[in-house]
């Protein structure tokens, strides 16, 4: 079956999370559903990424990270105490921006 990129893409589009992981999320699902605080209000509150291009980067993910995917943008980022991960979102073999 062939996947519409374009249309996957518009739909990550307009997710958004600003989180600092409290705990991690449960990994193995389709999704992954994060649970924290939010990055600019400091509430508690989780995400989801109806996707599952997030739960990809599993290997990455530790407790007192922020996870950063905006609204219009299809690049994720996982902030840690040292370093900044980016990632590009890809269907296909290409990268959409």
């Amino acid at each position: 079956m062939k996947v519409d990129c374009v249309a996957a893409a518009n739909l990550d589009r307009q997710t958004e999370c600003l989180l600092i992981f409290e705990s991690l999320p449960i990994f193995g699902q389709r999704s992954l559903k994060p649970y924290g605080r939010h990055l600019l209000t400091n509430k508690k509150c989780n995400c989801e990424d109806i996707g599952g291009w997030w739960s990809s980067y599993e290997k990455y993910l530790e407790k007192g990270d922020t996870i950063i995917k905006k609204k219009g943008e299809l690049i994720f980022s996982i902030h840690k105490k040292d370093t900044v991960l980016n990632f590009n979102w890809e269907c296909e073999g290409k990268i959409y921006k």
